[in-house]
């Protein structure tokens, strides 16, 4: 009985994802879709940043980055703390792939 109900909500789970998912009309007709969601890469993607933040904070207390960068770095640290503390949404993931890349440009290490 369990078993069922398990999965008759992955059905209407499944279902459901179908019907909200773009389609090749909506991209033709230039219609802006909401990003989807791909859960495991934005884990992987938190833990780069976390990981560039940590590496980059080590060569910044070893005065290893360039100084005229000192303030954009901090502003990015206060801007990626707040990224991480954020619950997962395909939102999070755009902007956490634009922390990555403006934390390479600062600190290209």
């Amino acid at each position: 009985m369990i078993l069922m109900a398990a999965d008759e909500e992955s059905l209407r789970i499944a279902e459901q994802i179908e019907r909200e998912a773009p389609t090749i009309d909506d991209a033709r007709s230039g219609v802006q879709v909401a990003p989807i969601l791909e859960e495991a890469d934005l884990k992987r993607e938190l833990l780069r940043l976390d990981e560039m933040l940590g590496d980059t904070r080590v060569r910044y207390r070893q005065r290893q980055t360039r100084f005229a960068s000192s303030q954009k770095l901090i502003d990015l640290d206060l801007e990626i703390r707040e990224a991480l503390a954020l619950p997962p949404s395909a939102e999070l993931q755009l902007e956490v792939r634009q922390l990555i890349a403006r934390l390479q440009k600062l600190d290209p290490h």
